[in-house]
């Protein structure tokens, strides 16, 4: 695959749910616990604006209608009235076929605004250099952008599934959910003028050929000197120039992307954990079940099972 940020959401195997509709008017405030690692909420505001406060940090973010905000390590956090008067309405959470129901108003209908929350899940994961590339929060303004028309054009698609409940609604929402984060990323890549790390490799028209390598071929010997052929500058140039934009060298990046490539292989059960090893580079099965174990915590074989 010639697209290492497809290749990178593939072994990443993102599921996505929605799960809740808020429809709140006045004052209000809606707390979200800590829910990591490897789940990520996501809102979309599809009407009215509202504040986004970090657990831990005293400044908000103003969130207007269009606006898709990820929380990719599942941060604690509080989503309020952007423009609160007086003290917050309680707010009351209804069961509903398709999503629940959370607001704080007798009249739903009459809500100055509408959100919708989810939630990514990353099952089987241990490490993901693609997740920790990810700011937190990932904030994607995409109303009334032109450049986010397809953007747009799926969450409007969400929210009328969501709203219409008709048949095949669910199945619809969740796989439009998983879609949802892949152009969250890309939607990120797009509109950063200077990226750092993995997602500036990926921008990088000088380095990014090496990542393309890497991930297209984790199973290749690759050195230092034979990746930075691949940029066409000298082996020295490339090695620094690499670490000061990822911060870590050509070679730690290379044994990451190797152990979440064989990660993804071990969660799809389909080979043995001797071809896995071969296909990410190792001829010895002892070496790769040392260095997966380093990676995630665990042995392959347990690895594998957890997954069953």
């Amino acid at each position: 695959m010639d697209d290492p940020l497809a290749e990178l959401v593939t072994w990443l195997d993102p599921r996505g749910r929605m799960d809740l509709r808020c429809l709140f008017g006045e004052t209000w405030s809606a707390p979200h616990a800590a829910i990591g690692p490897w789940r990520a909420p996501f809102h979309i505001v599809l009407r009215g604006r509202c504040e986004l406060l970090l657990a831990g940090q005293d400044d908000s973010r103003v969130l207007e209608a269009g606006t898709l905000v990820v929380l990719p390590r599942g941060q604690a956090h509080v989503l309020r009235s952007a423009e609160p008067q007086g003290e917050d309405r309680p707010i009351r959470q209804r069961a509903g076929a398709l999503v629940d129901l959370k607001t704080n108003l007798r009249h739903p209908a009459r809500a100055d605004t509408d959100i919708l929350c989810g939630e990514f899940e990353f099952p089987g994961r241990r490490r993901s250099v693609l997740l920790d590339a990810l700011p937190e929060p990932l904030v994607i303004a995409f109303g009334g952008r032109p450049e986010f028309a397809w953007l747009e054009g799926l969450v409007r698609l969400m929210a009328q599934e969501v709203t219409q409940q008709r048949a095949g609604a669910h199945v619809i929402v969740a796989q439009l959910s998983g879609t949802l984060f892949t152009l969250a990323v890309r939607a990120y890549l797009e509109t950063q003028p200077e990226l750092g790390g993995l997602l500036g490799l990926i921008a990088s028209p000088r380095l990014g050929a090496a990542l393309h390598a890497m991930v297209a071929q984790p199973e290749a010997p690759w050195t230092v000197a034979s990746l930075a052929a691949r940029c066409h500058v000298s082996r020295a140039t490339f090695a620094r120039e690499f670490t000061r934009r990822v911060g870590t060298g050509p070679m730690a990046v290379l044994t990451t992307l190797r152990m979440e490539r064989a990660a993804h292989l071990l969660a799809r059960g389909t080979q043995d954990t001797a071809s896995i090893g071969e296909a990410v580079g190792y001829r010895s099965e002892a070496a790769f079940n040392r260095a997966f174990a380093r990676h995630a915590g665990t042995t392959p074989g347990r690895f594998k099972r957890a997954r069953r």
